[in-house]
Parts: structure tokens; sequence; C-alpha cells
């Protein structure tokens, strides 16, 4: 809940292509920087031409042919590798079902992970254990190969080997285009990851954050569309995501606007920004949330338009979202001096929304550190009742973890070595543990800590957390 005082508490690489990968032309004269796609699939190399010379060629990552790289435009590379890799790129989900038997395949015996820790320390990497995913939950595949591509050569070297001397197939093992494969798949659920935690919490605002978030994987998608690797399953999940945001909530959108940073010139230009990715037509929308704006203050003001409150100390900062960069982009934008006259000619009534609107920010305002409680706890008394819609909106949480995990709480605690505990019991076991973790302030852990903790901190040799960290 927020309180009077704005304290809210708890409930009840974008290179050419793969890093590695030499894909870096060369010539006599100079270099050319690749930045087609294409180049994905190729490796630049140097090969004795058919003169005699040696020079550079596109070598395929998935057969043995090669074609010249000076040849006007990569047309010819891009109509090879439509041909070649339905037949040599095995999907996704194969490359990462082939790392994940090779790490439970490691942790499957104590002595070999016991071979694979002195395997660990000779190439300066501190043993670990590593947990492999559960099908159901795509978080904790993304958690697996987060913490495996740190050791993807160690990895690779010695599951390889052993493959090796136990006389299995080459086709089992693991090669550097899984890692590749399970790099991508990183960087693309990231922002889907990022955007879980941060609107999972409970000790700031989420309202405010949604549409960032909602932003950031927009983009994403928007990238990854024509990926040809992730193409097809980021076309059915753009579909999926159309569906449900092709009509912003009115919740996210005043989440936005009490932002003093963004408002409502700036919210124009964030649903415009992901229009034009996802391809769809917020005007009307923006129209609406304009007008539907004035009608709830409207009513604040008839209920708190005769209060006055006293100013308080200058806010704290916090950091800002990452679409913020976005916004910067746009500083120079003609179109928020025109939204605010629209604004104004929008409502006879709400000067002080107007006055808000159009306000200018003050140069600390705009630091990378900023507290939106605490900068309308300070500024009650110049927006009375602007501060009183803003601590409605901002106390309501945007996501479902919340309640949600009470259900699984008390799944944990009706288990059937316990089947016998009364309503009474069950109420109080839980009351005592979320009052528990209000005292430590762990309330925010909606997300299951536990359940990350087994991906992250499976370290053999905890006494040498701060050697391996100096190192």
């Amino acid at each position: 809940m927020l309180n009077d005082d704005f304290d809210l508490s708890g409930p009840a690489e974008t290179g050419a292509g793969p890093s590695g990968s030499g894909a870096t032309p060369t010539s006599r004269t100079k270099s050319k920087r690749l930045t087609s796609d294409v180049w994905q699939c190729f490796d630049v190399v140097e090969m004795t031409l058919p003169d005699g010379t040696v020079g550079p060629r596109a070598k395929c990552k998935f057969c043995p042919k090669n074609y010249t790289t000076t040849k006007g435009g990569t047309g010819h590379l891009r109509r090879h590798m439509q041909k070649c890799m339905p037949k040599h790129v095995q999907k996704v989900s194969n490359r990462i079902e082939r790392i994940r038997d090779a790490i439970s395949w490691i942790g499957s015996s104590n002595p070999r992970f016991q071979e694979f820790g002195r395997h660990c320390t000779l190439n300066g990497l501190r043993p670990r254990r590593f947990q492999t995913n559960m099908p159901v939950r795509w978080n904790s595949t993304y958690l697996m190969l987060k913490n495996c591509l740190e050791y993807d050569t160690t990895i690779s070297g010695f599951y390889n080997m052993k493959l090796a001397k136990s006389g299995c197939p080459p086709a089992q093992s693991l090669t550097p285009d899984d890692w590749y494969v399970a790099k991508i798949f990183v960087e693309f659920l990231q922002v889907f990851y990022n955007a879980t935690v941060t609107l999972s919490g409970v000790y700031y605002p989420t309202s405010s954050q949604a549409i960032h978030q909602i932003v950031e994987m927009s983009d994403m998608l928007n990238t990854y569309r024509e990926d040809h690797l992730l193409g097809d399953a980021v076309v059915a999940m753009e579909t999926k995501f159309k569906k449900y945001w092709s009509e912003m909530p009115f919740l996210y959108a005043l989440g936005v606007i009490v932002d003093p940073r963004i408002k409502l010139a700036s919210l124009e230009y964030l649903l415009e920004f992901t229009g034009n990715k996802l391809s769809i037509d917020y005007s009307e929308q923006i129209t609406d949330i304009r007008n539907k704006l004035f009608e709830v203050f409207s009513i604040y003001e008839r209920r708190f338009g005769c209060i006055h409150t006293e100013p308080s100390p200058e806010p704290d900062r916090q950091p800002l979202p990452t679409s913020w960069s976005i916004l910067k982009r746009r500083k120079k934008d003609k179109s928020a001096s025109s939204s605010s006259s629209i604004t104004r000619s929008a409502a006879s009534s709400g000067a002080e929304l107007n006055r808000f609107l159009e306000a200018q920010f003050d140069a600390d305002e705009n630091t990378e550190n900023f507290d939106l409680l605490l900068w309308w706890k300070t500024y009650s008394y110049r927006y009375p009742v602007l501060s009183h819609l803003a601590r409605d909106i901002l106390v309501i949480p945007v996501s479902t973890v919340s309640s949600d995990q009470a259900f699984s709480t008390s799944g944990r605690i009706i288990e059937p070595r316990r089947n016998c505990l009364t309503p009474e019991m069950v109420e109080v076991l839980i009351c005592i543990r979320d009052w528990e973790h209000a005292r430590k302030r762990m309330q925010n852990e909606t997300v299951d800590e536990q359940f990350i903790q087994n991906f992250s901190n499976l370290y053999v040799d905890e006494g040498s957390a701060s050697n391996q960290v100096q190192n």
C-alpha cells in the first residue's frame, strides 16, 4: 500500500557475424565491414583462388561450398543460405537439448563431475555444477543457458573428449554452432526475463514501467522477425503479442503520464514507436487516453480540489528504464510543443493538469537516477490533486505474480506430510511467513529467488569466491 508519505510497502553485441568466427573480410586495399545478416552463416577465410593467388572467400558454415566476397552485394550468399539452412541447420530446440544432455551427463556421476571440476581448474574456471531446465518453464531454459555460456569451451572439450573415448558418433558432440545458437537464444530471451523480474516487484511502482517493457519487447520482436534461427518462432510470438497489446490498457498509460520525465507527449511517441515496430495504429487510442485523463482528473479535482500540502525534501534517484534512450533520441522532436497545446484545448478545466503537462524539467530531473514516489511526495504541494491521482495509480501492480505465488505458497504448506492442518493453522502459517518476509524486506522475491539460486549458486568451492572475483 502507498501511505500519505508515498512509502510503498509490500502486499498482504550488434556485430555482423558471430564472435570468433573470423567474419571480417580482408582485401589488399582496405577492410570491409560486414553488415548483412547472411554473414551469420558464412565465415570469411583466406583461400587459394583458381588463378593461384590467395584471397578472401565466403565459406558456408554448414557445407563445404565457398563463394566470392568481391561480387556485388550478398544476393548469391543469401540464395545459398536459403537452400542450405533447411537441410543443415537443426532446430534451436535440438541444439539446446544437446547442451542440456551434456551438462546432465556431466553431473550424473560424482567421479565424472570431480574430473570435470579438475578440467575447469586447468582452464582457469571455478568448478561448479549446472542445473538443467524444466520444459514447462522458459525462464529455466534461459537461466540454464546463461550460466553455461561462460563454460562453453570447457563443457565442449570435456564432453567431446569423453564421447570420443567411448566410441560415440561425432554427431553427438557439442559444436561451436550449438553455443552460438544458445547465445542468440539467451540474448533474445533476456528482454522478456528482465520484463518479468521488473514487473513482478512489490517495493516500487510497476504501473509506470509496463509500457517501457512493452516498448523493449516490441523492439526485440522487430529485430528478430527475419532472423534465420528464430524467425518462425518470433512471428508466432508477435501474433500473440499483438493480440494482447494492440489495445494499450489505460492503467499503463496513466502510469507513464504521471512520470514527470515522460508525461503525455512522450507517451504518444512511445506508442508510435511501438506501433511502427508491430504495425499497430495507436492514433485513436492516444485520443481516447487524452480524453479519459481529463475525465479522471476532473473526478479527483472535485474531491481533492481544496487540499494543500507542505513541500518535502528533494527526492533521491533510481535507475531509468532502458527505453529512456528512445526518448532521448526524441528530445528535439517538435511534436512535444504541439501536443501540449492540443491537450489544453481538449479540456477547459484541469488547470493543474495542464500546468503539469506543460511544465519544463529541471536539469537534475533528467539524471539516470530518479525516485518517482519521492518526487510526487516532494511536489505534492505544487500539484495537490494530481499527486492523489498519481498515488492511486502507482500503487496498482501490473503483474499477477504476487497473487499467483500466494497459491503456490499454500501448496507448499499443505503438502502430503501436513495434510491434517486446519484452515486456521494454514492461515496462521501463511501470515507469519508474509510478516517475516515483510520485516526482512523480502516480499519482492516474487520471481522465486530460490529457483534462481538453483541455477546460479552451484559453485563447488564456496571458499574461493573472493579469489575468483579478484582473478
